[in-house]
């Protein structure tokens, strides 16, 4: 068994299907993977209700956590007591987001400055993604921040596993065994 754990935040309660391929590839880097279990009712993302954050703390506290897309931003305002976030293309629906009609009434500002932080962002992303991820890159205190190159708003990119696999790869072990049961 691996000696290194991947806490994933999906996007959506039951994404965990859609998130395979990368498991595999998460595998193939020598980590073992879980999802936190998102719980909430329909099949939009609940903008404007915070009942989700604390469902994301109280299952990364400790952890190596990974989010992409809402799942990072669920992870970046959710996942506040983690030992350590990777955070790709970060969806800019935040308070300061105000071109976004549907967004969340909390600020960037709502996660914890302290915890490391790998910031990623595709380079063919658009500007307003950019500008996300640039305020998250500034907030995090100790933090890499990496343009993917050639990569769209596309986990499954090339490019943006091998910058998943150099974060994860900068990480040092730690037990799964613990990771799991705390």
């Amino acid at each position: 068994m691996s000696s290194r754990l991947l806490t994933i935040v999906p996007p959506m309660p039951g994404a965990e299907r859609r998130f395979q391929p990368f498991v595999d590839f998460v595998h193939t880097c020598g980590w073992e993977t879980q999802f936190v279990r998102l719980e909430f009712g329909g099949r939009r993302p609940p903008f404007g209700d915070n009942a989700i954050f604390p469902q994301v703390d109280a299952q990364t506290a400790g952890k190596v956590v990974l989010g992409f897309s809402l799942g990072a931003l669920y992870a970046h305002l959710g996942a506040l007591r983690a030992k350590h976030l990777i955070l790709g293309s970060i969806s800019p629906f935040f308070l300061e987001d105000d071109d976004e009609p549907a967004r969340w009434m909390l600020s960037y500002t709502a996660g914890n400055p302290a915890t490391p932080a790998d910031i990623l962002v595709g380079a063919l992303e658009d500007a307003q993604m950019h500008r996300r991820a640039e305020a998250i890159r500034d907030f995090y205190r100790q933090h890499s921040y990496t343009v993917v190159q050639e990569a769209e708003h596309e986990l499954w990119h090339p490019n943006y596993l091998q910058a998943i696999k150099r974060a994860l790869d900068r990480l040092p072990a730690q037990s799964a065994r613990a990771g799991i049961n705390t």
